[in-house]
């Protein structure tokens, strides 16, 4: 798939410039039948940490344990939090915590040294990553488990086929279990990565449980069209509980946009999770669900 004219080559998809007008759609149980080719949940968390000073131990010392207490705070959260998400019905999902290389379960995605304190504690903050793994009842009745709003965030992308030949067009569909922020990009044959929605005409980045999307849909100015060069596409939705960071990214045609990095850059940018301002006025920290998979489709002539 490419796009047409000046965009020629840069990604798969075609472009047009009028506005397409979509019917509704109907609901169905087809959410509840999609496996995603990849999948990675986790939990996206901000903590303190803090260590007492000590005359036996170095501000160095000290400052490494209100780390490891950061750390050790951020995994206590986000087992908190999944073990209040995984009850759904009469029965429980089950889940597995799994490590991510020297960090153990906790990736640390940023931190600050914030220093003596009153003197006498070392404070430090952290954003950090726990991953885990979830394994719903093996009876097939029961997958559409996860798709209901008990269940951890869980966000099904899907297309009608899996291979597609030229000049077929192609459209997404996307359904979440419970409200969701999200970013949808299509990593193209050729490694281009294009953001699809939110999109220069259809802004929307904050989608309701329970209702299915389409794109193209209402108010997107592009279509998905296969042309060369054809291979493997890599449709992807980050989706997390609250607001996604900013990412810049370059303008093309039809209201798209090109992340200039690789996917991998992206997908460690858009875990930089806005904080959320309570009723009170104060800022949440806590604990807040991140979901990301990917669908996989493959072109021909």
């Amino acid at each position: 798939m490419k796009s047409r004219k000046t965009l020629t080559k840069l990604f798969s998809f075609a472009v047009i410039a009028s506005l397409i007008i979509f019917p509704s759609l109907a609901r169905s149980d087809r959410a509840n039948e999609v496996t995603p080719d990849q999948e990675h949940r986790s939990n996206i968390v901000e903590v303190d940490g803090y260590a007492q000073l000590s005359e036996e131990k170095s501000i160095r010392d000290i400052r490494q344990e209100a780390f490891a207490n950061a750390r050790r705070q951020a995994l206590e959260n986000a087992e908190t939090h999944i073990k209040s998400q995984t009850r759904v019905e009469n029965y429980q999902l089950q889940y597995d915590l799994i490590e991510s290389g020297a960090e153990g379960v906790v990736k640390v995605l940023e931190q600050k040294d914030l220093g003596i304190e009153k003197n006498s504690r070392y404070h430090v903050w952290i954003r950090a990553e726990v991953t885990y793994v979830l394994r719903p009842a093996a009876e097939p009745a029961k997958q559409k488990a996860l798709m209901s709003p008990d269940a951890p965030l869980t966000v099904k992308i899907w297309t009608e086929q899996k291979n597609y030949r030229h000049g077929e067009y192609i459209t997404i569909y996307m359904e979440g279990n419970r409200d969701f922020y999200a970013r949808i990009v299509n990593i193209s044959s050729d490694g281009k990565v294009i953001q699809l929605l939110p999109n220069g005409y259809r802004q929307t980045h904050h989608f309701r449980g329970g209702k299915r999307y389409q794109i193209p849909g209402p108010g997107d100015r592009f279509e998905l069209k296969v042309t060369p060069p054809y291979g493997q596409e890599r449709i992807v939705v980050y989706a997390s509980e609250t607001p996604m960071g900013d990412i810049p990214m370059k303008s093309l045609g039809g209201g798209l946009q090109e992340y200039q990095g690789s996917n991998d850059e992206l997908a460690f940018r858009v875990r930089s999770i806005q904080p959320v301002a309570r009723p009170g006025g104060s800022m949440t920290s806590g604990s807040t669900s991140f979901y990301e998979a990917s669908w996989v489709v493959e072109t021909g002539p």
